[in-house]
């Protein structure tokens, strides 16, 4: 697979775009644990390992504080032990960027907070029927998305699900979202349009990937800069 990385890039670019179902059926063993993230660094090698470098470090405790400003913040901030602010600070970037207008079919429409929110992370109890669950997502979702079952308040397993499977993470909540990012590289198609701006924000301001961002996210991104 990583001899063959090159090769399976110029394939999925070629001629036209390849739907996630094509590229799958030509490489199928994409869905692998590692290997997204593996053809992701040998396209893009210096971006490759920045969230897990700069978000707990440079970015999580300032969007909590952010949040708690604008009163987006769904618990006291006393309440999230150490450990837990990268994670929350994930699940807050739909809530501090608002989905932008965008077409369905002929109509434009404006996806709301809690939609956005869970077409990035979709947030499950622990015991969610699993082949249910992944054989309703294949034919409502075109686009990869993050999976999270929860137990109570703790993340017990993260997973990105990508037409219809799901490819469990190691360690949780930042490598599923991690993984999910690079493939929409690795697979060459669009950020999915419910929750655009938080994609925009990781290629911008994390990743530091070039791209077309909107406004929300160069004003959240001058809001962090200056955030003490």
């Amino acid at each position: 697979m990583c001899d063959s990385c090159q090769y399976r890039a110029g394939w999925i670019r070629a001629e036209h775009s390849k739907s996630i179902p094509e590229v799958l059926a030509m490489f199928p063993r994409l869905t692998t644990p590692g290997m997204i993230a593996q053809d992701f660094s040998i396209l893009f090698a210096e971006p490759a390992p920045k969230l897990f470098e700069t978000w707990v470090p440079l970015y999580a405790d300032k969007i909590i504080r952010l949040a708690k400003r604008e009163g987006k913040l769904a618990l006291p901030e006393e309440q999230i032990n150490l450990d837990a602010r990268g994670e929350v600070a994930l699940m807050l970037l739909p809530v501090m960027l608002p989905p932008p207008v965008y077409k369905q079919g002929r109509k434009l429409v404006r996806a709301s907070v809690e939609e956005s929110k869970r077409f990035f992370i979709d947030v499950k109890p622990v015991g969610t029927n699993m082949v249910e669950y992944l054989e309703q997502a294949k034919s409502s979702r075109s686009c990869p998305f993050v999976l999270l079952l929860e137990d109570g308040m703790l993340c017990s397993q993260a997973f990105v699900v990508i037409s219809g499977k799901a490819i469990e993470t190691e360690t949780a909540l930042a490598a599923a979202v991690d993984t999910c990012f690079k493939s929409f590289y690795v697979f060459d198609i669009n950020y999915t349009n419910q929750c655009l701006p938080t994609w925009q924000f990781y290629q911008d301001v994390v990743y530091e990937l070039e791209g077309t961002v909107s406004p929300a996210v160069k004003f959240l991104k001058t809001q962090i800069h200056a955030c003490n």
